[in-house]
């Protein structure tokens, strides 16, 4: 998928690339299977693109670190192609090698949008794959994670529960030696050291290592998120619950959505629906927004219930968040209701974002009401100057001109554009972008 850096380039530029990378897709694919009917597992033809596609000696600004992404996709194609017809010990050498080339070059490229950073995250994936097929070296993978995780980069885990089956009983025992070597030598305040710690920590089904561990002082809901999540990923749905519904109680912030949704999934496996119901009800009361009232409904459609729940649903809504209440009455459908919102709370702004939409919802039934809103919204623009603002400004007087052919209201609109014309003739940008737009 382009990113923005690619986007951006000059058309011709980018379907030069384009085709470059598919010509070199082809060349590299042709190249690797001539190379494998030669004699089983040979990847030297394999081992010289890799070293010739995913290197670079030069610094990549932002433009052009997407195109050596896109230049170096098909060797990674290749790769993936070797993983899948023939795994083998040499093949997960040659990976590694891939990784460490793209790992240098993002330590000197602007990799903003990530697209390297991809290309890394695709062969850590084939890395992994590879070695699932049981060929790796047990002793010399387990040596490879420790490097990779403590020296050669932090950007990205190579996580031992995903590498478990591969690593093997030698393997698990070789990396855990390598860790604490790490760890005596200096490094046990690193993310590096953490990380294995805890993954170690979820092989050896260790809970109260896990709580020392993930929980800090468990005084903040991510700390209480990561033991809920740890004991989620070890099947002790017990634990989930008592330590989710431990951080709701002891902890705030807006983190504490996850541990409500923790807690409600433990409850949606065992089908247990009122307490989902409970759940979602007391986190909207807690933390209402839309998003609180849609967990809500979602909980009590799923009993029935929802009739009964809604009228407290919005009224919790109406007393603490008037612009969620307005997004559930759109949403819902019930755009007359949402529209008298504003009406009933005069001391509430709803914002530019808010009134348009209720303009636009309220178009339908009574354009001139929405013809109104889209003069004041238009005028709020033109408060500034700039291209982009005059841009926003006529998009909303299409949308004004559109209600009043509706409303019979076109003797106002025309008047309302020449007075505009009046009051901004030093603003040319303005006058042209009006003229461009064929608004009066």
């Amino acid at each position: 998928m382009l990113d923005a850096s690619i986007a951006s380039l000059d058309p011709e530029d980018l379907r030069m690339i384009v085709g470059q990378a598919a010509e070199r897709h082809e060349d590299v694919a042709r190249a690797v299977r001539l190379a494998a009917t030669r004699g089983s597992g040979d990847l030297s033809q394999l081992k010289a693109e890799i070293d010739r596609g995913l290197r670079t000696s030069r610094y990549l600004g932002y433009r052009e670190s997407g195109g050596w992404a896109m230049q170096a996709m098909p060797v990674v194609g290749a790769i993936s192609e070797a993983v899948g017809s023939s795994p083998t010990a040499e093949l997960v050498v040659l990976i590694e090698r891939a990784i460490g080339h793209v790992v240098k070059v993002i330590f000197k490229a602007d990799d903003s949008d990530g697209m390297i950073g991809d290309l890394a995250r695709e062969l850590l994936d084939l890395h992994a794959r590879a070695c699932d097929a049981g060929n790796a070296d047990p002793i010399k993978l387990a040596r490879w994670m420790v490097r990779f995780g403590f020296d050669d980069q932090d950007f990205f885990e190579v996580d031992p529960v995903r590498y478990a089956d591969a690593l093997g009983e030698p393997g698990l025992m070789a990396y855990r030696r390598e860790v604490d070597q790490r760890v005596e030598a200096g490094s046990g305040d690193s993310f590096a050291a953490a990380y294995a710690q805890e993954r170690l920590a979820i092989l050896d089904v260790d809970t109260e290592a896990l709580v020392d561990l993930l929980g800090g002082d468990l005084s903040r809901p991510y700390q209480f998120i990561q033991v809920a999540e740890a004991m989620e990923e070890l099947g002790r749905d017990d634990d989930v619950l008592s330590w989710a519904t431990r951080g709701i109680a002891e902890s705030s912030g807006w983190q504490v959505g996850q541990l409500y949704d923790l807690a409600a999934g433990v409850h949606v496996r065992r089908g247990e629906d009122q307490e989902v119901l409970r759940l979602r009800r007391q986190q909207h009361q807690r933390m209402p927004s839309s998003s609180t009232y849609r967990l809500l409904r979602t909980a009590a459609e799923a009993g029935g219930a929802w009739p009964t729940e809604r009228p407290s649903a919005r009224s919790v809504l109406a007393e603490h968040d008037l612009g969620g209440l307005v997004d559930v009455l759109l949403s819902d459908g019930e755009p007359e209701a949402a529209w008298q919102v504003p009406g009933t709370h005069p001391d509430w702004d709803p914002g530019p974002q808010w009134w348009m939409r209720l303009a636009e919802a309220r178009e339908a039934s009574s354009p001139g009401d929405a013809f109104d809103v889209y003069l004041r919204l238009a005028d709020l623009q033109l408060e500034t100057t700039g291209k982009a603002a005059y841009a926003r400004a006529v998009a909303i007087l299409k949308r004004a001109a559109q209600a009043a052919r509706a409303a019979d209201l076109q003797g106002a609109f025309a008047a309302h554009l020449e007075a505009l014309r009046e009051t901004h003739r030093r603003r040319p940008t303005f006058i042209a972008a009006l003229d461009k737009a064929r608004l009066g």
